[in-house]
């Protein structure tokens, strides 16, 4: 009884001394502390939902389309009725289609002229996200090939340069191809003199290369009509790039690389007698199925390709970008 007469004194107190103990008790340094508290929170919640919309972990080299200020050929606007960034997934092969230019550290090539002439003549706010090439599709020895993990999980609108083949086809669709289908043909690679005695005709028990996701794989040569199909998965090594394949073969890794005809490294040498058609059409934009890009890509490609611009791009492969290896303008191009 006597600790709640004491408290009620207490309130009493606080009601008769005029206001004195409720706004004036508190003090400035602790509005300060809340004001400050506040602002630390908000900042915490705005890293967090950066840090969530980039969780792919690729990043933006470059910028295409209307936003990018290009010159030359007026943007056409063909269904130029939204305000969305198209991003499109691009590697860097060291090749003449795409490659990373020394100078400025991004990606350069017969691509990239593509995208940013159609984007533009679409009216297309486009963006370039790096990423490796397994992200768009991926090929595991002796496993089932698939899509990557990127194009799957929306990380982009689309897969920049991808040859249409018949197993992605089951997986993907794809834009109209902006190459023909001969720059795209392969052959077996060897150490130069071919001191192994690698015959195309029969390779039977012989380990092959191949780069790992690409249109030249084991289903490829599984259709050829050669002894030795299909290669058993302990004959076969996968690589990452060019330059790997090159030096297993060159090393003794394997008997074989199978690789575009157009590469050229002073570690191989193509067999000659023999070229391969791995795919249904040329480069194209590959998407997933519920993707749309295709429907303003399409027509703003046709009006490219009827330009003078096309023409420019093609003779392109050889003038700006000639010191890396790749297809030449009339094995890429249409109508060269």
């Amino acid at each position: 009884m006597a600790d709640t007469q004491s408290v009620s004194s207490k309130i009493d107190m606080i009601k008769d001394d005029g206001g004195r103990n409720t706004s004036t008790s508190i003090s400035l340094p602790l509005v300060v502390s809340i004001v400050a508290l506040v602002i630390a929170v908000i900042g915490l919640i705005l890293a967090a939902a950066s840090l969530t919309q980039n969780a792919n972990n690729t990043f933006v080299i470059g910028e295409t389309g209307s936003s990018a200020g290009s010159t030359g050929a007026q943007t056409d606007g063909i269904n130029d009725d939204d305000d969305r960034i198209w991003v499109v997934a691009i590697g860097h092969a060291a090749e003449s289609l795409e490659y990373i230019d020394e100078l400025s550290g991004q990606i350069e090539g017969f691509d990239v002229d593509i995208v940013n002439a159609v984007c533009r003549i679409a009216g297309k706010n486009c963006r370039f996200s790096a990423d490796v090439y397994t992200r768009c599709w991926d090929s595991q020895v002796g496993e089932a090939q698939r899509g990557g993990v990127g194009l799957y999980s929306g990380f982009y609108d689309a897969c920049t340069g991808w040859f249409h083949t018949y197993v992605r086809d089951r997986t993907f669709q794809f834009s109209d191809p902006f190459s023909t289908i001969e720059g795209e043909k392969v052959g077996f690679f060897v150490k130069p003199g071919n001191p192994r005695n690698f015959t195309y005709q029969d390779i039977s028990g012989k380990k092959i290369g191949f780069l790992d996701g690409w249109s030249s794989d084991e289903s490829c040569i599984a259709r050829q009509d050669i002894q030795g199909v299909p290669i058993p998965p302990e004959n076969v090594i996968h690589y990452p790039t060019h330059e790997q394949l090159a030096a297993g073969i060159h090393n003794g890794e394997v008997d074989a690389g199978f690789n575009f005809a157009y590469y050229k490294s002073d570690l191989v040498e193509i067999i000659p007698g023999f070229r391969a058609q791995c795919a249904l059409a040329g480069q194209s934009m590959m998407m997933r199925e519920d993707n749309t890009l295709w429907e303003w890509w399409n027509p703003a490609f046709a009006k490219l390709r009827a330009s003078t611009e096309y023409k420019r791009i093609c003779r392109d492969l050889l003038e700006q970008h000639g010191h890396f290896p790749g297809p030449s303008p009339e094995e890429h191009c249409f109508d060269y």
